[in-house]
């Protein structure tokens, strides 16, 4: 592998510092542990002693999502009172729990809700996340009806090893298993035009792009060499084959 080019010096948001920070159940088996930051929100946050890549990997996905057009949770940067940068996703206000149940007994517009969950599904697929969860769709009112956002990328990206696996060796995985249930309980709600746009984006992303988002957060949560296989497997075509592969599955319906 070529040695990785001299890193980007770009400019790096400046961290939220908490009022204060405590334990809660997220429902997570990576963090137990949510910051207060005043007027910027709550937030769930993410450390690298569960995983060196987990800071990382967060950032990227959550930075790609919003890139290529799939609805994604605000998220920062959160110095913990121990001195450590963190990822922190925010806890949206009104969070519709059990928004599945109330979907099925019709309080919840599931199709209002079906185009974005088949971005969210799509993305998925690309950064290989095995452990999308109903309960990590964030479901919220948004005027009459709800808006779904993504988030949690902690099974995903560098997490599941770099150069990820495959596309189709995600097929056991909880990612597959939701959205069969999804499936089962309403239908053939992927939509392959919105998923395809997810993809073309994904596929026409520069590296240019993709360096900026890496340079976008602490130096210390991606080591030199990771970097450099990062920016080698999108240069060399491996993004835009991913993307092909997966529309295959799409299109066959192995995926769908």
């Amino acid at each position: 592998m070529a040695r990785a080019p001299e890193r980007m010096n770009a400019p790096q948001l400046v961290p939220l510092d908490p009022l204060f920070c405590g334990t809660a159940d997220f429902g997570s088996e990576d963090t137990n542990e949510g910051c207060f930051c005043g007027d910027a929100g709550t937030f769930v946050i993410k450390k690298n002693d569960v995983h060196p890549a987990l800071s990382h990997s967060e950032w990227f996905c959550s930075s790609l999502a919003n890139a290529v057009g799939v609805p994604q949770v605000p998220f920062n940067i959160i110095r913990h009172p121990n001195g450590a940068c963190c990822f922190g996703s925010q806890w949206m206000n009104g969070k519709t729990k059990d928004w599945w149940n109330l979907a099925i007994q019709g309080s919840v517009d599931f199709g209002g809700l079906a185009e974005d969950l088949s971005r969210i599904y799509v993305y998925d697929l690309f950064i290989h996340n095995i452990d999308r969860q109903l309960n990590n769709f964030m479901v919220v009112p948004h005027g009459e009806k709800h808006k779904v956002y993504s988030f949690d990328y902690s099974r995903s990206w560098l997490v599941v090893g770099f150069p990820m696996p495959p596309v189709m060796d995600i097929v056991n995985s909880s990612t597959i298993k939701v959205k069969n249930w999804i499936k089962l309980n309403f239908g053939d709600f992927i939509s392959i035009q919105v998923a395809t746009e997810v993809l073309d984006a994904i596929a026409t992303l520069n590296v240019a792009r993709v360096r900026q988002i890496i340079a976008s957060h602490p130096v210390d949560w991606l080591t030199e060499q990771q970097e450099g296989e990062i920016i080698d497997w999108w240069e060399n075509g491996m993004a835009s084959d991913r993307v092909a592969a997966i529309k295959v599955g799409l299109k066959n319906g192995a995926l769908t």
